[in-house]
Parts: structure tokens; sequence; C-alpha cells
């Protein structure tokens, strides 16, 4: 019968084995998967925010190198004097965010200076990119020394002319746009700490947050993050292409005009708007099945921010909940496994398609939970809770198993008699016992349900376990004892399990005796024929099978 001390050492050997398969086994790309696909936005959707406009700054190639990077720099610098133009009749922008870095060209440097300080003098913050992995590779950011980056950059830019120390909240004005893209969002980090000979560590924030910071409205936002990075689900392309307008630098005077995007006649608004700058012809971050702008990526991350990541829906990482999570759906794993056993006499024998469906039952209910978390906005880690659940199944299986095997099991009583016998005499009880029972009635006029195994156990079916779930699906045990019987293993077995049954009365043993000298002692105790004396066995042992039903 159940003892605590069986169900303890289940429970520690369920406890181990998750133990181990969560310490060794990577399921996170499970839970990484199921972010990236809640996080999917629809062609339908229209959700940047209503603050951001986005200006294409294209980078022209023209003749050399050196030629269309100082092309490009006359038109960073047109950009901004235009914007300057429009700050001074009191329609600037909140903010300016180039997603693009300064290196230390001094190629139209100075000029470059001066257009920063015009919107520096109207009080209008310019953000720029930090370069610290510009094709988004992966990279192990402990080993990036912050001096060699430095080195690459106009450093008086980003110390004096670039929104920095003197914001609302003070930075270094070096921020990173690094992440790493995949299917559905781009995985961010926040706060990046780059190792320095000079300082212990040199701290570069997320450009995205650091706006965010500094120019939102909003009054709930922390320097704290939720988490140590940043989930950016990829937006609708089709929505922030609508809402890019394209700089076209003038050719003779230092400044330019704002084209509409195709289809759209209303001019540009600059107006108390965050301006985000970048190339979305030719800056292209690579996700696999397509190509995307990096500079869209920065503006979907500023927009969710902007938004408190109203859109964003981010995995549960609280140990707490994880581990009450996986404890609850294996208990339930269990709980189902159990009620089909005991109220399912059918399936008794058949442990593995109970563990099956307790298992399926159990993922369902699972599934219906992670929907109503994600209406919460939170995707549930699923891959432990799975990996979980089918220990526990496998664990109920054995238990199970167990059962049937010490013969404790109920059993569905669907077999009337169990015809055990040693196959050295198969020919004869096949004819002097099977043949007559199966002409036998009941009370209700069926014939008996008898257990032959010649009959019962097909071809290829694992036969130990056959008979042995046989039994405890049977109401009556008939041992057929020869001089043999009780040698064979497979007999002893047999009867063995179907005494214990008896003796938990769950089961009818009677015995036909070759001769009486044949039944081992310690069975002497039961109904007992021996043929040798009662040549009408088959009428005693149907007068006590009816008695017995």
């Amino acid at each position: 019968m159940l003892t605590l001390k069986r169900l303890a050492v289940y429970f520690i050997t369920f406890i181990v084995s998750v133990a181990l398969v969560i310490g060794f086994v990577n399921w996170k790309w499970l839970d990484k998967y199921l972010v990236n696909e809640a996080n999917k936005i629809s062609s339908d959707n229209e959700l940047l925010n209503k603050e951001i406009v986005f200006i294409n700054l294209e980078k022209q190639t023209h003749g050399s190198e050196a030629e269309s990077f100082k092309l490009f720099r006359k038109s960073i610098i047109k950009l901004l004097n235009t914007i300057a133009g429009e700050a001074k009749d009191k329609k600037g922008p909140k903010g300016v965010v180039l997603d693009i870095w300064f290196s230390n060209d001094t190629t139209e440097l100075e000029n470059l200076k001066a257009a920063l300080k015009q919107l520096k003098d109207l009080k209008v913050p310019v953000y720029a990119s930090y370069n610290i992995n510009e094709k988004h590779e992966s990279i192990d950011l402990e080993k990036i020394d912050f001096s060699e980056v430095e080195d690459k950059h106009a450093i008086d830019l980003y110390n004096d002319y670039l929104a920095g120390a003197d914001g609302k909240n003070p930075g270094s004005g070096r921020y990173h746009t690094f992440f790493y893209p995949e299917k559905n969002v781009a995985n961010y980090e926040n706060d990046i700490y780059l190792k320095s000979l000079i300082f212990d560590s040199v701290l570069i924030e997320s450009l995205a947050r650091k706006v965010t910071l500094d120019l939102s409205n909003s009054q709930n936002l922390s320097r704290n993050p939720k988490r140590g990075g940043s989930i950016v689900p990829y937006g609708n392309l089709a929505e922030i292409e609508n809402k890019t307008f394209t700089f076209i630098a003038d050719s003779t005077r230092s400044a330019g005009v704002f084209q509409s995007p195709s289809g759209v006649n209303a001019p540009i608004d600059i107006n108390k708007n965050i301006l985000v700058v970048g190339d979305a012809e030719n800056d292209l971050v690579d996700i696999g099945t397509k190509k995307i702008p990096g500079p869209y990526i920065v503006t979907w991350a500023l927009s969710d921010l902007l938004d408190n990541n109203n859109r964003l829906k981010l995995p549960i990482e609280n140990l707490a909940v994880i581990i009450g999570q996986i404890l609850f759906f294996s208990f339930f794993t269990v709980l189902i496994f159990a009620l089909l056993f005991k109220y399912i006499k059918k399936l008794q024998t058949k442990p593995a398609v109970i563990a099956a469906i307790a298992f399926a039952a159990s993922m369902i209910f699972f599934f219906i939970y992670g929907r109503l978390i994600l209406g919460f906005n939170y995707v549930i880690p699923a891959g432990h809770t799975i990996v979980a659940s089918i220990i526990a199944a496998l664990l109920c299986w054995r238990f199970a198993h167990k059962f049937l095997v010490t013969g404790v099991a109920e059993g569905s009583q669907k077999y009337d008699v169990f015809i055990s016998y040693s196959h050295s005499q198969s020919d004869w009880v096949y004819k002097n016992v099977y043949e007559p029972l199966a002409t036998v009635k009941k009370a209700n006029g069926e014939k008996l349900n008898i257990f032959f195994d010649k009959k019962s156990i097909g071809f290829g079916e694992a036969f130990t376990a056959k008979y042995m779930w046989a039994i405890v699906d049977a109401k009556n045990f008939l041992a057929v004892i020869s001089e043999d019987y009780y040698g064979k293993n497979h007999c002893r077995n047999e009867l063995d399990c179907a005494v214990k049954r008896k003796v938990e009365k769950l089961l009818n043993v009677q015995i036909l005796a070759f001769t009486f000298k044949c039944v081992p002692e310690a069975y002497t105790v039961f109904n007992c024929i021996d043929k040798s004396v009662d040549p009408d066995f088959i009428k005693a042992i149907s007068e006590n099978l009816a008695t017995e039903s």
C-alpha cells in the first residue's frame, strides 16, 4: 500500500531530476522564442508615439570616400541649421536625436560645432550615438576597451556640444544604440560598463532611455529600469515609412527643406516634437528574413519608452513566480493522473496513456494560463515548466507501473477469468480448459471473457507487462498447476501476483492441479481441484466462477 516514505522518495526524485535538467539543459531558446512571438506587431498596428518625427538623412555617394564623408557632414550641418532656424521662430523641437556617431575626423568639424552650439544656445538638446559596435554583432562587452573606443570619436563634441552634463538627468554625452537583433524584437542593454585603464569602469547609457528620461512628460519614469535590458518589438514598417520625412540639403545655402512622405501632403511639424535622424536607406540591420533600418529600431525603442512600454510584453523573471509555476503545473499533472487512475479503471493497466493524457491536460491549462498572463503584457517562461511536467508524468507512470506489478491497483475487471499454465502443457490446457470454458455462458447470456495468452497477446506485444496487467483487470484467476508449473518464472510471477490481489480482496483464485502434490505448500489453502480425482473439473470450475463472480 501507499506509504509516506514511498511518496517522499518520488518527490525527492522529482526535485533532483528537475534541478539537474534545469541546471544542465538550456531551455531559454524556447522562452526567447515565446517573447519574440508575443511581441510580433501586426501590419494593422499604428503605435508610433505622436511626439516622434523621423527624418531620413541619406548618405550620398559622390566621388571618393573622403568626398562622400565631407558631403554627409555638410548635410548634417545644414539639417541642424534648418532646425535652429525653426527654433528661433519658437517652433523648435523638444530635442534632436541623431542615430549618427561622430568620428575624430576634422572634416567640417568647426562648422559642425557651430551648428550644434546654435541649438544648445536655443535650449534644444542634441543627442548622438556613441559607437560601441556599429555592426550589431554578437560580442563580449567586457572585452571592449573604453580608451580604444573613445579615441575613435570626436571627444570635444561629446563633452561640450552634445546633450550631457547639463541635461535634466546629467550624463556623459555618450549614449549607445547597441542591441542584438532577433526575428521580431531587438534586445537592448540599458547600461553598459566598459573597462578602462584610468577608471574602474565607464557607464554608457542607452540613447533611447536617456532621451526618454530627459524629454518625457511622464512623472512615473525612474532611472531604475524594470529589468537589466530592454526588449524592443519591431513596429509597423508601413506606419513609420508614412511618417518619415527626407531632408534635402540646399546646394547653395547652409540649410535645406523637408520632403514629405509619398502620398502625404502635410508639411513637417517639428514644434515641441522629438526629431529622430538617421539614414533609413543604407543603415540596415539583418534580422534573418529581411533587413530593417537601424534608425527605425532606435525610433521604436524611444517610442516604447515614451509610452511606458504599453505595447511591450516582458518575460517574467521573478524567481519565486517561476518556481511556483513549475511546482503548480507539475502537481497539477500528478493530480490529473491520480484522478484518471482512480476513477477510470479501464485505463489503470495503461499508465503510459494516463500519463500522456495528464500531461496534455496540464499543458492545455498551462496554455490558457499563459494567454491570461499575456493580457497583462507579460510572457511566462515555459521551458522549465514543460520539462518539469514531463518528469512528473514519467514518475507518475513509474509509480502506477509499480502498482500494477505489485498487484494493488483495483483494475477494470474486464476479464472474467485469467488462465495461467505452463507452456509445456499448452495443447492439453487449450483443449481441456480453454475450449470448454469458452462455451460457458454467464447469467446474462454472454460468453466468458477469458484471458488466454495464445489468444490474448498479439505478436510483438510486451509479454510480461501484458499478462501482469491482465491479472489486474481480471475477476478470477485459474492456475492450471502441473509438475513444472511453479518452476517457470512467468508462472510463478503470475501466481504470486494473483495471490497478492487475493489478499487485498481484489481477485478470486482457484487452482486446477494435475495432482495435489504439484501444488506448492504455501498455496494448498486455496480452492484446489485435482483433475486426477475429479474428471468433471470443468463443471466444478464453472460453478466456482458463477459463485465467485
